[in-house]
């Protein structure tokens, strides 16, 4: 048994445990649910770097780094589904996307531990310049990688993107990236219907 330190809000941690469900794991996933501020301890003792998400096999050291842990879980499906790649997507196109997702999520990540310092104490250099990554990669997705996605969980790509605007919507609903992006906004209701991910909805 696999145990998957996971935080309900982390998008990192959502993704992994898409990953495992799609590829039929999760069964032979235990989640220790842990905050990691809230629950740091908890989170440190497994993984040094205190984040989340981390993987604990059972047998062999940890795994740790979401693009880290959907590799090792694929590695563990064997003969199941390939979530690597699709005929529409080469590895390369997977991993380039995953990468603009994860990316997304980290600008947004910041900015929500930012937003928690004293407003006096907060950058608007910084506020800005993750606002625009967030902005330019969205507008690059909807131009130069939508038309090629599926709109299931299809590959990691599909599972990564899916994540990081779910995420977007939980704590930056401000953004309003869904108006300035109508036919992504399309892809990402639609995708958000698949089990693995409306049963993984963010929450506090």
């Amino acid at each position: 048994m696999m145990t998957l330190v996971y935080s309900t809000t982390s998008p990192f941690a959502r993704k992994v445990l898409v990953m495992a469900t799609e590829l039929g794991l999760r069964e032979q996933i235990r989640l220790e649910i842990a905050h990691p501020l809230r629950n740091a301890g908890v989170v440190s003792a497994a993984n040094p770097l205190g984040k989340v998400p981390c993987l604990l096999p059972g047998t062999g050291p940890m795994v740790i780094n979401s693009p880290a842990i959907c590799r090792y879980l694929q590695r563990q499906a064997q003969s199941r589904m390939d979530l690597l790649s699709s005929a529409a997507l080469s590895i390369t196109d997977v991993e380039r996307i995953e990468a603009l997702a994860d990316g997304v999520m980290d600008a947004a990540v910041a900015l929500v531990m930012e937003s928690l310092r004293p407003q006096e104490q907060q950058s608007p250099l910084w506020q800005e310049r993750w606002n625009s990554a967030i902005a330019r990669t969205l507008q690059h997705i909807t131009s130069h990688e939508l038309s090629a996605l599926s709109r299931t969980t299809e590959t990691l790509a599909e599972i990564a993107l899916a994540c990081a605007l779910g995420y977007l919507n939980f704590r930056l609903p401000q953004l309003a990236w869904a108006e300035a992006h109508p036919a992504l906004k399309e892809w990402f209701e639609t995708v958000s219907r698949v089990p693995s991910l409306s049963d993984t909805a963010p929450a506090d």
